[in-house]
């Protein structure tokens, strides 16, 4: 078997488990889409499986939806909605999404800053 039929099984399990609503295999999932790693690079296909795994509560994909909400990438580009993202993900402990608030208010302005800031307060 090659190393190319080792990592199309790997991700035949990966979408199999993901289907069935395994958090840390949709994440993966999404990794994979977003590094073309076995797939097709397909930031479309990786927020999906980001946002999946976000929403059954896995951290790190809380961040990455995050991250391409703020970057426009598989998304439509919304800082305000990033900026929400990450900022759930802080709260609850990931280092990565306090560096990418950081970066990310650099390129806000002060209303969508005001707005994003107004709205994370009510999501907490």
């Amino acid at each position: 078997m090659t190393d190319a039929d080792q990592i199309k099984g790997t991700i035949r399990k990966l979408r199999e488990q993901a289907e069935d609503g395994h958090a840390e295999s949709m994440f993966l999932l999404a990794v994979a889409h977003a590094q073309g790693k076995g797939v097709e690079r397909n930031d479309t296909a990786a927020a999906r499986w980001f946002l999946q795994a976000a929403r059954k509560g896995h951290l790190r994909a809380k961040t990455s939806i995050g991250y391409l909400y703020a970057t426009g990438r598989g998304v439509k580009h919304d800082l305000v909605l990033g900026f929400i993202s990450l900022s759930r993900a802080a709260r609850e402990g990931d280092p990565l999404a306090n560096d990418l608030l950081i970066k990310i208010r650099n390129g806000m302005s002060p209303a969508q800053l005001k707005e994003a800031e107004q709205r994370a307060r009510e999501a907490a």
